[in-house]
């Protein structure tokens, strides 16, 4: 009975001396660190620029020779680019088609602008169920458009079961953005 106590001890003083050695073996890398990260010291919140002088860094040559190396500038100037803009864009069209029948026309007003380029390029189509009919060669002026400015677009009311005719048109710049505008116009006053 008295080994049967000594061998639980020895084994529970065995498991403790294990579990303390992993508990250090994990906190101690993250201990590490925390503490070799510079500016531990939270109470100042001015950083004082150095009044030392700085020294150039040396490195030494494949010929055990310590070389002094010095800054240089480089031969161009990066710039960032400013951030594009995308275009705005709204239709106008007619409140509602009182009555229609087989090659009665629309007509819609496309208006754009874009604040950081001088043209845009216009798409429309219509949307009829899960089908897109591209209605971009109807834009009277051309697809490209000299902003701000306003194209008209006149075309013939797609075929359709639903009670409204949607338009979907695009302005997109020259760097590529993009938006969309949307346009419901229904059949029936």
């Amino acid at each position: 009975m008295e080994l049967m106590r000594s061998r639980r001890g020895n084994r529970q003083r065995y498991i403790r001396w294990v579990a303390v050695f992993l508990v250090f073996a994990v906190a101690l890398p993250f201990a590490v660190v925390v503490l070799s990260q510079p500016g531990g010291d939270e109470t100042s919140s001015a950083v004082e620029p150095s009044s030392q002088p700085t020294e150039k860094p040396i490195i030494p040559n494949s010929e055990d020779e310590l070389v002094e190396v010095s800054p240089t500038a480089l031969p161009f100037v990066i710039e960032q680019a400013p951030n594009n803009k995308a275009p705005s864009i709204t239709l106008d069209g007619p409140d509602c088609i009182e009555s229609f029948g087989e090659g009665d026309l629309v007509s819609i007003a496309i208006s754009a602008n874009d604040i950081d380029d001088s043209s845009v390029i216009l798409d429309l189509a219509a949307l009829v169920g899960e089908e897109s009919i591209d209605l971009t060669s109807s834009i009277n002026e051309g697809s490209e458009l000299v902003v701000p400015g306003i194209a008209s677009a006149t075309f013939t009311i797609p075929p359709t079961e639903e009670s409204y005719l949607l338009l979907i048109s695009h302005a997109t710049d020259a760097d590529g953005a993009k938006s969309e505008a949307a346009l419901v116009i229904p059949l029936r006053c």
